[in-house]
């Protein structure tokens, strides 16, 4: 993993709210932005700059069907982490 990445990886993991959004994507695949607000009573405005930004660190990947955008780890990028963190 190279250091830049790293870097977005540990902006991307250091606010509580993405923390806790991430927590709610991982556990089931593919959930959607909309459902996400059932979990954490922020504003969409504030929501859309969070997963703007796990989205941007590459741990969150995102697809629209028609309306809905939906949102899953990136089982690639969350192994890169593992193997960096076992090197720790």
């Amino acid at each position: 993993m190279d250091s830049t990445s790293l870097v977005k990886l540990a902006k991307a993991l250091s606010d509580p709210t993405r923390l806790h959004i991430l927590q709610e994507i991982a556990k089931g695949t593919n959930k959607g932005c909309a459902d996400l607000f059932e979990f954490i009573p922020i504003s969409q405005s504030s929501m859309s700059q969070h997963l703007k930004v796990l989205v941007e660190s590459g741990l969150v990947e995102s697809h629209k069907e028609g309306r809905n955008k939906y949102l899953a780890i990136n089982p690639a990028k969350r192994q890169e982490l593992q193997g960096f963190l076992q090197l720790l």
